[in-house]
């Protein structure tokens, strides 16, 4: 177990995680800016909410759809080989999106194109990160060495998201879509840098045998994968509080704007700061996470996650009561959104953590894929539910409804006590029961 002392400088001792983390920052921050410049591109294109919602579609729809196959893939190559391809190749698509803007070719089939490709692309890009982490972040330094991450990620994403305004008012929206190129590339490099082996024996006998004899072995391989998150009840433990913990956000994000306007009385730049105080309160949640997993367990981490995720929610509804007031709205929104970070922070990252020590590096990519697509799955699928109830309910019960929700999945959590760990002699254990089921 880490010690508080020198809890994080152990971790950047260590060369190649530098590299690493640098890497994420830097694609994190490109993607930030060009996530602000995506948004611009498709109000001056489409000036259209239907389009704008099948963007947005087509931006989700392959981390759910393509990613478990691709984790099958993945887990056949080499990982840091697959990171760095897929960098290399959104840089170019996103370039060729770029070109075709430029010179006003952009149209919205086109836009709905790229991003479904760009989209697919990461699909590959995300089991390969995961697994390729697994492998360059050594076990005991895993929940300082995740923490940090999620730290300067959330650093990238406030300091993106701040300067993409002005960068496209100052230097227009090519600029700023051309530096999420620019990040890609810089991360590539950044990733080749990082000394690396793995044994390619799989790759190496894959590519001797028939396309036949292939297409079997990829499916043998997808199926494991999906019986191994399914087999092993720590890891389905984690998909599920993933999936529900997604579905519990889904209002607050889909509802943010009559949030502001129904709720309290107030325009946009309540949302603006409360956007601030979320970002303070994600970046303290994981900078406390490795001091809290010193004195509580992960269940007891993620009950006391919930605890803090029930209060943040249930302040929002009753804002209500300070309709029009501004002191007392900005005031219970910072609050609300800074402590719902604070907490989704110690859930997310605990189950993270926990996803990385505890599944075995062969199944790393295929488990990560199916974990990574089941949860942004909730996130299409409970906007629509969102959609449907609200138009019924209005936003103050359909935010009554999800504080009472989350409430329920708290005490459901405290009373049925998932398995959130394993001890380092199970793993082989489960690993054989597996293999057994799926001989059978």
């Amino acid at each position: 177990m880490e010690k508080n002392k020198g809890l994080y400088k152990e971790i950047f001792r260590e060369a190649k995680y530098r590299k690493l983390l640098l890497a994420n920052f830097i694609d994190r921050l490109g993607d930030s800016v060009d996530a602000i410049a995506l948004t611009w591109i498709v109000y001056q294109i489409t000036h259209s909410a239907a389009w704008s919602a099948i963007v947005f579609a087509f931006n989700t729809l392959p981390n759910v759809i393509v990613q478990p196959f691709a984790g099958a893939i993945v887990e056949k190559l080499d990982k840091r080989k697959v990171v760095v391809a897929t960098y290399f190749i959104r840089a170019t698509i996103l370039s060729g999106f770029i070109a075709l803007y430029r010179f006003g070719m952009a149209k919205p089939i086109t836009l709905a194109l790229f991003t479904l490709l760009i989209t697919t692309v990461e699909s590959f890009n995300l089991p390969a990160s995961s697994a390729f982490a697994a492998e360059i972040i050594k076990k005991e330094h895993m929940t300082s060495g995740m923490s940090i991450n999620t730290i300067f990620s959330r650093a990238a994403s406030l300091i993106g998201t701040g300067i993409a305004g002005v960068i496209i008012a100052v230097l227009g929206v090519s600029f700023a879509m051309f530096i999420d190129v620019s990040s890609y590339i810089i991360s590539a490099v950044l990733i080749i840098l990082i000394p690396y082996e793995q044994t390619l024996a799989a790759e190496k006998k894959q590519g001797q045998n028939t396309l036949k004899e292939n297409a079997k072995d990829f499916a043998n391989t997808l199926k494991e994968g999906v019986v191994y998150v399914l087999g092993t009840p720590v890891v389905r433990n984690f998909c599920v509080l993933c999936v529900v913990l997604n579905f519990m956000l889904v209002p607050l994000n889909a509802l943010q704007a009559p949030i502001a306007g129904d709720i309290f009385g107030m325009e946009s730049e309540l949302l603006s700061f409360a956007g601030v105080l979320s970002s303070i309160g994600g970046i303290l949640g994981a900078v406390l996470l490795p001091y809290i997993s010193q004195k509580l367990s992960p269940l007891k981490t993620t009950i006391s996650g919930m605890a803090v995720l029930v209060v943040g929610i249930a302040l929002i509804p009753i804002g209500r009561f300070a309709y029009g007031n501004t002191v007392l709205s900005y005031a219970i929104i910072g609050t609300s959104f800074f402590l719902m970070l604070v907490a989704v922070s110690l859930i997310g990252g605990t189950l993270q953590i926990q996803f990385m020590k505890s599944v075995e590096k062969e199944y790393m990519a295929r488990a990560s894929a199916v974990f990574n697509s089941s949860a942004t799955a909730a996130m299409p699928v409970g906007s629509l539910l969102v959609g449907a109830l609200v138009a019924y309910t209005g936003t103050f019960w359909m935010l009554v409804f999800c504080t009472v929700f989350v409430a329920t999945v708290l005490v459901t959590v405290v009373v049925t006590r998932p398995v959130l760990e394993v001890a380092d002699d199970d793993t082989k254990s489960d690993k054989t029961a597996i293999i057994k089921e799926m001989s059978a």
